[in-house]
C-alpha cells in the first residue's frame, strides 16, 4: 500500500467520526421547551382582544369626527363610513366592534 492509501483511510475514519460527533450533538442538543397549550390560548385570547380594541378605537374616531362636523352618529351615518373603508382596511377589523364604537356613547 501506498503512502496515499494509508492517509486516505486515516481521513475516511476521522471523517466518519467527525460525523459520529455531529449527529450525536445534533440530537443530544437541548431544545427550547414548547409553549404550553394554556401559553397558546392566551396569546389567542391576548390577540382577540387586541382586535376588538383596535376595531373600537378606530369607530370611535370615525364617532369623533362625525361630532366634530356637528352632526350625530347613527345607524345609517356609520353604515356609509364602514361601507367607504376599503376591502383590505373592513378585513383587518371586527366590523360589530367599529360599529359599536361608532354609534354608541363611550362608557366611563
Amino acid at each position: 500500500m501506498t503512502i496515499w492509501g494509508r492517509s486516505d483511510v486515516r481521513i475516511g475514519a476521522a471523517t466518519v467520526v467527525l460525523a459520529g460527533a455531529v449527529a450525536a450533538a445534533v440530537v443530544l442538543w437541548p431544545t427550547p421547551a414548547a409553549p404550553t397549550h394554556e401559553q397558546i390560548s392566551e396569546q389567542i385570547k391576548a390577540s382577540a382582544q387586541a382586535h376588538e380594541d383596535t376595531s373600537l378605537l378606530d369607530g370611535r374616531k370615525a364617532q369623533l369626527a362625525i361630532l366634530n362636523l356637528g352632526q350625530t352618529p347613527g345607524k345609517e351615518l356609520c353604515q356609509g363610513l364602514w361601507d367607504r373603508k376599503t376591502t383590505a382596511q373592513q378585513q383587518a377589523m371586527d366590523p360589530y366592534m367599529w360599529m359599536t364604537g361608532c354609534v354608541e356613547a363611550p362608557t366611563p
